[in-house]
């Protein structure tokens, strides 16, 4: 039977025992899942490694669990990707965060572009999916994920190979970038990257890349991108 697994805010190393006070844990092992003395659970630390862990206690104030198997994480990311996304509608934005989760993106930064109709993002909303999704999909570590920044503020802060996806680029090769050991990738908002944004992206000569002849909306286009690079 699979197992299920969870986050913690405490490092675990090598200890052989935990203890937890998470409100928020302790309400969905005992009340959502009726989980009890001698359940077992997987537990994260954000280490990499993870704990098969046993209930010797649960109470609504604290559960008490002992470490029964410790080892690595098998879940790394084929290469470390850093998705800056164009603020998109909420319900859109949090399925590529999801979803992204799942595949392997390391990194999160929500993008205000011209375009851009949402300019407001909930980090802590935000954050909570991606833990959710690293949960489900047996991630060992979170990626990370940032406050949004202005679209032309990313060239002064990031200095990795980045590429822009758009349309009117030339078209995608897979080979361009089996080399390539960390990536950041520019997508743009519902209505795309407006002139004045793709002439800043040919003056810092950021590769303009096309997925295709088709128009993809843009949380489509994050999760085919990621795909292609991580799977």
């Amino acid at each position: 039977m699979r197992l299920h697994n969870f986050f913690i805010n405490e490092p675990i190393g090598d200890s052989s025992t935990i203890s937890i006070s998470d409100s928020g844990l302790l309400n969905q092992w005992r009340n959502v899942l009726r989980l009890n003395t001698g359940s077992l659970v997987v537990l994260f630390d954000n280490s990499g490694f993870e704990y098969t862990a046993q209930f010797i206690t649960l109470t609504y104030l604290k559960a008490e669990l002992v470490i029964t198997e410790k080892r690595k994480n098998k879940f790394v990311p084929k290469k470390e990707i850093f998705l800056f996304q164009a603020l998109i509608k909420p319900d859109k934005f949090e399925w590529i965060l999801e979803k992204g989760t799942e595949l392997g993106v390391s990194h999160f930064r929500p993008v205000i572009s011209q375009r851009s109709i949402v300019k407001k993002f909930n980090l802590e909303r935000g954050r909570k999916i991606v833990e959710e999704s690293a949960e489900q999909s047996g991630r060992g570590t979170l990626p990370a994920l940032y406050e949004p920044t202005k679209f032309e503020e990313i060239f002064s802060a990031y200095t990795f190979p980045t590429i822009a996806l758009d349309p009117s680029g030339k078209p995608w090769t897979s080979k361009d970038f089996e080399n390539t050991n960390a990536l950041g990738i520019c997508i743009g908002p519902e209505g795309g990257w407006s002139e004045q944004e793709l002439a800043l992206l040919r003056e810092k000569k950021v590769p303009i890349i096309s997925l295709g002849s088709q128009i993809l909306r843009a949380e489509t286009a994050a999760v085919a991108v990621s795909s292609l690079l991580l799977l």
